[in-house]
């Protein structure tokens, strides 16, 4: 009996077990994380333009699932974790820091 392998895809046969074991682990492995790896830059705020700021405030209440009031907001963060709560105090104290620098920025910009 002939015995399984993947050599249309690779140049040396390989035991489906092995590709399917590789798999596997590929699809068990904890994903990264980026949001916990991200540092925001405050100062680079000023250079954005009012679309930008209403962006990333957005896409900070969308990564903290809190629950986005406009219907623009949640299209263009449809594809996010689901909302837990109303309130932005689930979010980490960095992260509510950066959005008040996000919105003092809007504000200084007169961002409607």
């Amino acid at each position: 009996m002939a015995k399984h392998t993947c050599e249309r895809l690779f140049s040396v046969p390989i035991p489906r077990m092995k590709v399917l074991i590789a798999l596997v682990a590929l699809l068990l492995w904890p994903p990264v994380v980026h949001s916990q790896e991200f540092t925001p830059n405050k100062s680079s705020l000023g250079s954005l333009t009012c679309q930008q700021l209403w962006y990333v405030e957005q896409e900070v209440l969308a990564e903290g699932r809190v629950c986005l009031k406009s219907r623009r907001a949640q299209n263009a963060f449809k594809r996010a974790k689901p909302c837990i709560s109303d309130e932005e105090r689930i979010l980490p104290a960095k992260a509510r820091d950066y959005l008040s620098a996000v919105r003092e920025t809007a504000t200084f910009k007169k961002c409607s």
